[in-house]
C-alpha cells in the first residue's frame, strides 16, 4: 500500500521524465536550416569580413533564440563559413559545392561585382535562389532579368549618389555647379562613370566635367587626381572602396587640393588613417543607427541592432557594414517564410518575387532583376568622427557642412 509520501515521490519523477521527454521532443522535431556564406575572408574584400560575419553571427543567434518556424516546421540555423579570397573562380566554385554537395538551404553568394556576376551564372545554371551579401551593380544582374535566381538586399548601385547630387545642387556659399569623378577602370566604375552618375548629375541639374579612371590594383592615383583638379569642379566624388579613398585623400593632400564639396563611396577603414580629414565628407549611406521607421522580429529598429551588438562584441559597431550582414540573413528568411518551404527552389524564387517586408535596415521588395529598389540610400556626412544623415529634410538627424573644412 503506497503512502502520501510515496505517490508524491513516484508523481515527481512521472513529472520529471515527461519534462525531460518534452525537451527531447522539441528538439527532436526542430530541424536544421543550413546556411551557407561564401565569403573573402581572404583577399581584398577581407576589411569587410569580419564586420559581415559579426553582423551575420548576431542575427543567427537572435532568430535561433527566438526560434523560426517555415510552413509549419520548427527550425534551428546552422552556419556555414567557405572563404572565397575574393576570387570568382573560387567563389563560384564553393557556391555550387554549397548547393549540390553540401545541402545549404539558404545561400549568401559572396560580394563584390566581377565575384557576384560569376555567381549569378552559377545559381542561373543550378536554377537555385541565392543571395548576394554585398553587390550592388545593376549590370551584375541584368542577365537575369524576368527570370532572377540571385538576390540582392540592398540597393543598387545606379542609386547610390541620386540623392547626393540632389543636395550637392542644394549647398550655397559656395554654390555647388560643376562636379567631376575619380575610379577605378573596373566594372563598377565604368558603369558608374558612363550610365549612372551622368543620369544623378542630369536629374540634379549639375555639370559633370569629367570621369578620370585610374588603375584599379595600381595604387597610381596621381594621374587621375591631377586631371580632375585641371577641371576645376566645386565637388568631387571619390568612387572607391576604403583604401583607395585614403590614398587619394592622401595625394589630394600632398597637392594641397581640396573643392568645397568631396564625396567618398566608402566609409569603411578610413577614419583611423584620414583622422580630422573625414569631417566634413558626404557618404552614401545604406543605414544609419539612429532609424527606426522599420523593424524585424528579431533585432527590432536601428538603434536595437546597436545595443544588441555592443552586448555581444564590447563595442558599438563602426560603420553598417556588420548591419549588411545581420539584414541579409534575416531578409532571405522573410523569403523563406513566406515561401513555407527550405527545399522547393521554385516557390523559394516566387517568394522571393512576391515579398515585401522590412528588417531594423530597411525595407525589400525585389524587381525582375534581383534587386532591391525599395531599399533608400541615405545622404550622409562625416561629423565629429561619426556618421550623420544630412538629406532630405525628413530623415535628417544633423544639417550638412559646407564647405568641406579641408577647402578653406
Amino acid at each position: 500500500m503506497h503512502n502520501r509520501r510515496t505517490v508524491l515521490k513516484y508523481s515527481g519523477a512521472a513529472a520529471t521524465l515527461a519534462a525531460v521527454g518534452g525537451i527531447r521532443s522539441a528538439y527532436a522535431q526542430t530541424e536544421t536550416l543550413k546556411l551557407a556564406v561564401v565569403v573573402g575572408l581572404t583577399g581584398a574584400y577581407n576589411i569587410y569580413a569580419s564586420e559581415l560575419r559579426r553582423g551575420i553571427d548576431l542575427a543567427v543567434e537572435r532568430i535561433n533564440a527566438q526560434g523560426v518556424t517555415i510552413g509549419g516546421k520548427a527550425y534551428r540555423i546552422e552556419t556555414q563559413y567557405y572563404d572565397d579570397k575574393t576570387e570568382a573562380t573560387t567563389a563560384g566554385r564553393l557556391v555550387e559545392r554549397a548547393a549540390t554537395g553540401d545541402g545549404a538551404h539558404m545561400i549568401l553568394a559572396s560580394g563584390g561585382s566581377a565575384i557576384v556576376k560569376a555567381n549569378v551564372a552559377v545559381a542561373q545554371r543550378l536554377r537555385r535562389p541565392m543571395m548576394a551579401i554585398w553587390s550592388q551593380v545593376d549590370g551584375v544582374y541584368s542577365s537575369q532579368k524576368g527570370n532572377p535566381w540571385l538576390f540582392s538586399a540592398l540597393p543598387p548601385f545606379s542609386l547610390m549618389y541620386r540623392q547626393l547630387m540632389q543636395l550637392a545642387g542644394t549647398l550655397d556659399k559656395p554654390k555647388v555647379k560643376r562636379v567631376a569623378m575619380v575610379t577605378p577602370n573596373d566594372e563598377l566604375g565604368v558603369y558608374t562613370g558612363q550610365e549612372y552618375f551622368p543620369e544623378d548629375i542630369k536629374q540634379a541639374g549639375l555639370e559633370l566635367t569629367g570621369v578620370e579612371y585610374y588603375p584599379p590594383g595600381s595604387q597610381e592615383y596621381a594621374t587621375a587626381v591631377s586631371r580632375a583638379r585641371r577641371q576645376q569642379p566645386d565637388c568631387l566624388v571619390i568612387n572607391a572602396l576604403g583604401n583607395d579613398v585614403v590614398a587619394i585623400v592622401k595625394e589630394m593632400q600632398a597637392i594641397n587640393w581640396f573643392p568645397s564639396c568631396v564625396v567618398i563611396e566608402s566609409p569603411s577603414g578610413v577614419r583611423e588613417p584620414l583622422g580630422n580629414a573625414v569631417n566634413g565628407m558626404l557618404v552614401p549611406l545604406l543605414w544609419d543607427s539612429s532609424v527606426a521607421a522599420t523593424k524585424d522580429a528579431y533585432i527590432g529598429t536601428g538603434p536595437d541592432f546597436v545595443t544588441l551588438y555592443q552586448a555581444k562584441y564590447g563595442n558599438p559597431p563602426p560603420d553598417f557594414v556588420a548591419a549588411v550582414g545581420a539584414h541579409d540573413v534575416i531578409a532571405y528568411l522573410q523569403v523563406m517564410q513566406q515561401a513555407g518551404t527550405i527545399s522547393d527552389p521554385a516557390a523559394i524564387q516566387k517568394a522571393f518575387r512576391s515579398v515585401k517586408s522590412e528588417t531594423f535596415f530597411g525595407a525589400n521588395g525585389y524587381d525582375s532583376d534581383g534587386l532591391n529598389r525599395q531599399a533608400p540610400v541615405y545622404p550622409g556626412q562625416f561629423q565629429d568622427g561619426k556618421l550623420k544623415i544630412v538629406f532630405p529634410k525628413e530623415a535628417t538627424s544633423h544639417a550638412p557642412i559646407h564647405p568641406y573644412p579641408g577647402s578653406v
